[in-house]
């Protein structure tokens, strides 16, 4: 990067917050971070800062907090806004804000998954996971893209396990997209192709319902951890569910059945063997550590 740029970076989320981390340990100046207020949160309603917050904070750059971003009054303009998991949409006085251009950091191949959840709802319909660099107008996650790169993943992998590939990819390609805006050869294409919109996950997703199609239920296991995380009751025990393979067998749907070692659940079309699991009030374990402490009080059918 032959001159350096001044970036203001948008971002209130987590994934927001894992990928400033690595652009800053890639060497990207970052001038300014833009988020939300602090929230209440948790039993005691404690006034919690937003992840990024703190990381910023530690690393010495300035942070904005602001309900409304159109609302604030901003001191310089910089060559680019980058957007990263920030959960607002953007008006027209902030997107002229830059004198390059305002960038947001997508993990979805666009136009598929635009919206609020796209990493989980993508996995959970089993498409093909990606990141797209685009440059932001005023329609959501609808701009001309800059760079766009596919990750691949098997039906085993957790959201978890997946994110540290996402956010390598974003970082990457987010610096390759400043430069060559840098140099003057960036060339932003439209988006093609048939659209989709990755709405929030909801309290109701979450839970297992074993009428559902055994590769859905595994794909939704895997995708929502290690947060929110899916539940179910086994018995009486409540337990949230971090991992999960299908498993190609006749059962019937509701049956559980515990067999060496293995909790397998069945659903529609096939089993779901879960493979680690928290029990209310515990930490999360691997299933036979669970079963050693909680296999009387499943109602298994061997």
């Amino acid at each position: 990067m032959k001159a350096k740029p001044t970036i203001y970076y948008f971002s209130s989320g987590e994934f927001g917050k894992e990928l400033f981390a690595l652009l800053l340990r890639k060497g990207l100046p970052i001038d300014l971070v833009v988020t939300i207020p602090d929230r209440p949160s948790g039993r005691g309603r404690k006034l919690t800062p937003p992840p990024i917050k703190s990381e910023a904070e530690k690393q010495g750059i300035p942070v904005i907090q602001a309900e409304r971003p159109e609302d604030i009054e901003f001191s310089g303009r910089p060559h680019f806004i980058v957007v990263a998991d920030y959960g607002k949409i953007l008006r027209i006085k902030t997107l002229q804000l830059p004198t390059v251009a305002p960038l947001n950091v997508h993990p979805s191949l666009l136009p598929m998954y635009r919206g609020a959840a796209p990493i989980e709802r993508a996995m959970m319909d089993g498409y093909p996971l990606g990141v797209s660099i685009i440059v932001m107008n005023e329609k959501v996650d609808a701009g001309k893209i800059v760079l766009q790169e596919r990750i691949d993943y098997t039906i085993e992998e957790t959201k978890g396990d997946i994110l540290p590939r996402l956010l390598e990819s974003a970082s990457r390609l987010l610096i390759e997209s400043i430069n060559l805006f840098m140099e003057g050869k960036a060339r932003p294409r439209p988006q093609e192709g048939p659209s989709s919109y990755a709405r929030k996950i909801t309290r109701e997703e979450l839970w297992i319902n074993p009428a559902e199609n055994y590769l859905k239920l595994v794909r939704k296991i895997n995708a929502l951890s290690p947060s929110p995380a899916t539940r179910m009751n086994l018995g009486d025990l409540h337990v949230k569910l971090y991992r999960a393979r299908p498993v190609n067998m006749e059962i019937l749907p509701g049956k559980i059945m515990i067999s060496e070692e293995r909790l397998i659940v069945g659903a529609a079309g096939g089993g779901v063997e879960i493979l680690e699991i928290q029990p209310a009030g515990r930490r999360r374990m691997g299933v036979e550590e669970f079963l050693r402490g909680y296999r009387r009080r499943i109602p298994a059918q061997v």
